[in-house]
């Protein structure tokens, strides 16, 4: 029995409530669950503490426990046989494991299911008309959902009924990615085991089958690769590593860059990379710049009413054609690009409520982000190309959505098998200024990424205290002073009236004031905390980009130092390295072009809001003010 341990690679803060703990380059983490949504870990540090960790962030390692505490019970009487029973041939039919002389045909039988001969396993193919929203076949028969490489695989027993792909089916509190998460293999299917007999017929070691892109080993691991090796071209490719659990090897940047990718690439996939001078790089976006609109959120109903949600209004500048999309499905589409696109961080959606999802305030909020995540769509070279994106845009009949759903699903084009897809400058790149870069965006996204959390918290904060503290302290004011003016009434009238109304005017003013603080933060804090939300979300994307990135420098490394890969071999390596690292530097700098225009507009807009509303609670205090020289 193997205990399941990680190995952190990065540095990571724990937000405060959500469950998460924070670890620390080098530390290992005993991992206690996989399914608990795509791309977290739940886990266990040294010192006791237990939350979630994203995964990208670890790696994965393997630590032996020792030998069972109890000895294994004696064999059944039927194994009571002569000492030659397993060199000499027999007669009679022999014996099986299960102490019965019916053949068996599958390892994976139940020895305590009867003594019938088993029948032989079928194996389970991918069943892309199965509702993956919900992860259960339309007869009701739960699926297990599976992610190879990105794309979805529901493992199940085929339904007599057939399959349903629910256009409304709903899973807006939970992902696609969440469903069965707790049944994924990886990035292969399940080995599958046939048990053999010696000359003798008894039960021989099983026979493991593995798919070449399987994801954790039985065994001996370095059996893995051995058949890719021998099948192959080139050495390269006996250097598969053995840690299955890397993100590296997950992705299958490895393949990539030991060049076992070997696709057709479509016309429409297809990305360059230019040189613009001065060291940066960038994607070409071959298409039209267009933008697309996010209105008229409308709460919906299905079941004659015992389904509710909110479908909002998408119009794109290409076409100006009207397509109703719901969370669901902004979800299905955030999951598809993650898989499809290993070397660009998608940009967040907005965080998951289920209490108060029907309330305006609630709604518009989560409009206005859903904007800012179509915007960020739109401007990106590399995403704004994507079919799948054009797909979710456009489409607007609900059968040519779900082939069009099929095939992004099971699109092979998709993580490191999508670095084949790209064009670079030839030219080979300088390691010293590769090393350098890379080193440079690593400390920056470090400290960034700390200084736009603690900006987050910090609007949060205000947005609390203006709601709250800050109405309260001024509505507090104000009844004071109309207490005092009101108090003031009772001499009768007789001596200054005009100053008795002037004073509660100024408890009516300061009271007008705390209501301003109240709705303030919706013009100007909230964008600032969404604006953050987004580059929290981009920068946590980044850890596992330059983890890929360090995996093919690694790569490249080893078989430089291999004396046993020709040279042919170990130039295409260099090149593939050459184009994850150009894939690098190409997103780093659209990175930097949009942080730089989204922090100027967003200051911008905060500061000009700050300064409307202080002239608002100016032009208030004056009119107070006046109210006294007329006294």
């Amino acid at each position: 029995m193997a205990v399941r341990q990680a190995k952190a690679v990065y540095d990571f803060d724990a937000e405060p409530g959500t469950g998460e703990i924070s670890i620390q380059t080098g530390e290992v983490l005993t991992v206690t669950r996989t399914d608990v949504g795509e791309g977290w870990w739940e886990g266990r540090r040294a010192n006791g503490d237990c939350g979630l960790f994203p995964e990208a962030y670890v790696e994965e390692v393997t630590e032996d426990v020792g030998p069972p505490a109890m000895a294994p019970p004696p064999l059944p009487q039927d194994y009571a046989a002569p000492s030659n029973t397993y060199a000499t041939p027999s007669t009679t039919a022999p014996l099986n494991t299960f102490g019965t002389s019916n053949p068996v045909e599958d390892w994976s039988a139940d020895p305590w299911s009867g003594v019938g001969a088993a029948p032989t396993p079928q194996q389970q193919t991918q069943d892309w008309q199965a509702d993956v929203e919900t992860g259960v076949l339309l007869g009701g028969i739960p699926s297990i959902s599976g992610t190879s490489n990105g794309v979805k695989s529901n493992l199940a027993t085929p339904s007599p009924t057939g399959v349903q792909d629910d256009w409304d089916s709903d899973f807006d509190d939970e992902s696609a990615s969440q469903v069965g998460a707790s049944s994924a293999q990886g990035n292969g299917a399940p080995a599958n085991y046939t048990a053999s007999t010696d000359t003798s017929g008894n039960l021989a070691l099983p026979a493991a089958s593995y798919q070449s892109n399987q994801r954790g080993s039985i065994g001996d691991v370095s059996a893995i690769g051995r058949n890719d090796s021998k099948k192959g071209a080139g050495g390269a490719s006996s250097k598969t590593s053995f840690n299955r659990f890397s993100v590296f090897v997950k992705s299958g940047s490895e393949n990539y860059i030991l060049g076992k990718v070997n696709l057709n690439v479509p016309e429409a996939d297809s990305l360059t990379i230019v040189d613009k001078g001065d060291g940066k790089y960038s994607w070409v976006n071959t298409k039209p710049p267009f933008s697309c609109v996010i209105a008229s959120p409308k709460k919906e109903a299905k079941f004659k009413g015992l389904k509710s949600y909110i479908a909002y209004q998408l119009t794109p500048s290409f076409n100006n054609i009207q397509v109703s999309r719901r969370y669901k499905h902004f979800d299905w589409l955030h999951e598809r690009l993650s898989s499809k696109y290993n070397f660009v961080p998608i940009p967040p959606l907005p965080d998951k409520q289920i209490q108060g999802r029907y309330e305006e305030e609630f709604i518009e909020h989560r409009m206005n982000q859903l904007q800012s995540f179509v915007d960020r769509m739109c401007r990106h070279p590399v995403l704004a190309q994507s079919e799948v994106w054009g797909h979710f845009l456009s489409c607007t009949d609900e059968k040519r959505w779900k082939g069009g759903k099929r095939k992004a699903e099971k699109d092979p084009l998709v993580g490191g098998a999508y670095y084949s897809a790209i064009t670079v400058p030839d030219k080979p790149l300088d390691p010293e200024f590769v090393d350098r870069e890379v080193q440079v965006f690593t400390q920056f996204t470090s400290q960034f990424d700390v200084a736009v959390k603690n900006m987050a918290k910090l609007s949060a904060d205000q947005t609390t205290k203006c709601q709250n503290h800050y109405k309260r302290e001024f509505q507090l004011i104000g009844k004071s002073f109309a207490q005092l003016g009101q108090a003031m009434e009772q001499d009768g009238g007789n001596y200054n009236p005009g100053l008795n109304n002037a004073v509660v005017a100024t408890g009516e003013c300061y009271e007008e004031i705390g209501r301003l603080y109240e709705e303030q933060p919706r013009l100007d804090w909230e964008h600032l905390a969404d604006m953050m939300h987004d580059y929290k979300g981009l920068l946590s994307g980044f850890p596992q980009v330059l983890h890929l990135h360090s995996g093919s420098q690694g790569k490249r490394k080893e078989i430089g130092n291999d004396g046993k890969v020709g040279q042919v071999e170990a130039n295409a390596v260099k090149t593939r390295t050459d184009t994850v690292t150009y894939a690098l530097l190409a997103e780093v700098n659209t990175f930097h072009e949009q942080r730089v225009k989204d922090i100027k507009s967003s200051h911008q807009h905060f500061l000009q809001e700050q300064i409307k509303f202080y002239q608002k609670i100016t032009e208030k205090l004056q009119e107070t003010l006046r109210m006294y020289d007329q006294c």
